[in-house]
């Protein structure tokens, strides 16, 4: 039975490198030993967060798991989800049904499927696939163009678990389609359009393979490599390849590792409507973070840095630069089990792609512009601990320095252009840069009762920019809570209401002379979003859902004149077995 766990951690590494989702998702971490086997099934995989949060306040070498106590697809943010059979069914762990199948239909005609398999094969080896679509044929009130979307991906993974080290290697490959159909209700733009014949359409193509391999002696602990390819319908491309090599040595009471980072990007544009020309980048980030970590019963101190070059070129322009950030992280239990205090600092460089662009707002045009991210320091500090044996929290208060962090804004509109493509009505996203300091307050509450697990949190953010004048598209505010409730051993029900504070953009309009534009500033308003599930289960094999998004029909837009769905309602059914 032990195997089904690295069959879970294979499926698993595929699943998260299509990981999009938003962290505020995860309802808590906690710290917990590991005193028994622990037999998973291929669920577990689906049960991750696909962006987990990951606690890297540490007392001693244990391993931490992160648990997401409850968390379901919330379809009125219009993104498709990843690994949503955990969404459906809260009861995968006891269950030791390797694969499953999924089937769902709902409102605006939207279908979801899902296929999870694995087997082993030979001596503690295996070999493992998952296979999703989503859709929805869109419908939006008072949206002109098509609003459709859809994403289907596959993720194969093959493994071994060897006396001395385990590996994996895994194959995934999607494809999804868009529709730029934020167009803006200003008479200089829908005048005398016709919407039946304006072609917005958009689709997004990855392939990738990768791999890693784990260490149990020596050295050399872990090896984590993968390369992606990236293309759109508007032949621009992508490839990117990365290699990081981690190593550690052990001593009394101490610790001593070793990051190594290597991350190349080359990225081709190749529909510049204004120069006619393609763009071109390419960078190459190179990085190392040495660290001693001293710990003890009660408190762990990491010491550590981080140097990196950046050699790049941007449209044949040099763009070399190196950057030296701090690694150290500490804590202490100041009361054991009760009060446990932690404090950082931190920093690195992030290479922007346009498959993470796009991903994260798949409206952006084919045409952007790329740069790595350096954060120069993430300075945090927080008390986590329990108020109550089953009663926990986390407060946190962090400032962070981010150079060329990247922003969505809305594209400018050039009224006096006499064709256009169908993301140049003032309906699609360019990326600007900034030097962005942010200030976060964050803070949850998690109840573990009997047959309730209630999670309530909130995070408040101030921005500050250096020549932007608005922190384009990001919420100041996000409130929560979620419940999970087991009425019986089959029937379960869960809730999510969140509320997201008001977000800002800016409408840009081209001047008659083509070279300055006037512009308008955009609100979008603050919204609250409902959200609920019911299953049931009638045998291990069968679990019959119902899920009910968007509950107060509230058409916000996520991202500047881009509405979600209404109220959504959506149900169908999931098999677990085995061959």
């Amino acid at each position: 039975m032990n195997k089904r766990l690295y069959i879970a951690a294979a499926i698993l590494s595929s699943v998260i490198a299509q990981a999009q989702v938003e962290n505020d998702k995860s309802i808590g971490t906690e710290e917990v030993s590991i005193t028994s086997s622990y037999k998973p099934t291929v669920q577990d995989a689906f049960k991750i967060n696909d962006n987990p949060i990951v606690d890297d306040q540490e007392v001693s070498e244990k391993k931490k798991i992160s648990y997401n106590i409850f968390s379901f697809p919330v379809a009125s943010t219009f993104q498709p989800e990843k690994g949503e059979a955990a969404a459906v069914d809260q009861d995968s762990l006891p269950n030791y049904l390797n694969n499953y199948a999924l089937i769902g239909y709902g409102s605006y005609s939207t279908l979801r499927a899902e296929l999870g398999v694995v087997e082993t094969i030979g001596k503690n080896m295996y070999v493992g696939g998952w296979i999703q679509h989503r859709a929805s044929a869109g419908g939006i009130d008072g949206v002109p163009v098509d609003d459709s979307y859809s994403r289907s991906q596959v993720n194969l993974a093959f493994g071994k678990k060897a006396e001395w080290n385990e590996w994996n290697i895994h194959f995934g490959a999607n494809t999804s389609k868009y529709n730029w159909y934020g167009i803006p209700a200003e008479p200089i733009v829908v005048a005398g359009l016709n919407f039946d014949q304006l072609d917005v359409t958009q689709k997004y193509h990855t392939v990738q393979v990768g791999g890693d391999v784990e260490f149990y002696k020596g050295f050399l602990e872990k090896i984590d490599t993968k390369y992606t390819y990236f293309w759109d319908d508007f032949a621009s491309k992508e490839s990117r390849f990365y290699f990081k090599p981690k190593f550690n040595l052990e001593f009394p009471n101490q610790t001593v590792h070793v990051n190594l980072i290597a991350d190349y990007l080359n990225t081709q544009f190749s529909n510049d409507r204004i120069n006619n020309q393609s763009h071109q980048y390419s960078y190459l980030i190179a990085a190392a973070e040495p660290s001693i970590k001293f710990y003890k019963t009660n408190y762990s101190v990491e010491l550590g840095a981080g140097v990196g070059y950046i050699h790049g070129s941007a449209q044949d322009v040099s763009d070399n630069s190196v950057l030296i950030y701090p690694k150290i992280k500490a804590n202490v239990d100041l009361v054991s089990d009760i009060v446990q205090a932690y404090m950082g600092v931190d920093g690195g460089i992030t290479q922007n792609t346009y498959q993470q662009l796009a991903t994260e707002n798949p409206y952006v045009s084919p045409e952007l512009e790329l740069r790595p991210t350096k954060t120069n320091y993430d300075l945090y500090a927080g008390l986590k601990g329990k108020l109550y044996h089953n009663i926990s929290y986390n407060v946190k208060a962090s400032y962070k320095a981010e150079d060329q962090k990247a922003l969505y804004t809305l594209n400018t509109y050039n009224p006096y252009q006499s064709e256009r493509l169908g993301y140049e009505y003032g309906n699609s996203f360019q990326v600007c840069y900034d030097l962005v300091n942010t200030f976060t307050g964050f803070g949850e509450l998690t109840f573990d009762l009997k047959d309730v697990a209630i999670n309530v949190y909130g995070e408040y953010n101030a921005y500050t920019m250096e020549e932007e004048v608005l922190a384009y598209n990001l919420p100041e505010a996000k409130v929560g809570v979620k419940v999970h409730v087991d009425f019986t051993p089959k029937i379960f029900a869960g809730m999510h209401l969140y509320y997201v504070g008001q977000k800002e953009d800016q409408w840009r309009v081209l001047d008659s002379n083509q070279l300055t534009f006037t512009t308008q500033p955009i609100e979008m308003e603050s919204y609250t979003d409902f959200n609920i599930n019911l299953g049931y289960r009638p045998n291990e094999h069968w679990t019959v859902f119902l899920q009910g998004n968007n509950l107060f029909n509230q058409n916000y837009q996520r991202f500047a004149n881009y509405r979600v769905q209404g109220l959504q309602i959506f149900g169908g059914a999931m098999y677990k077995f085995d061959f």
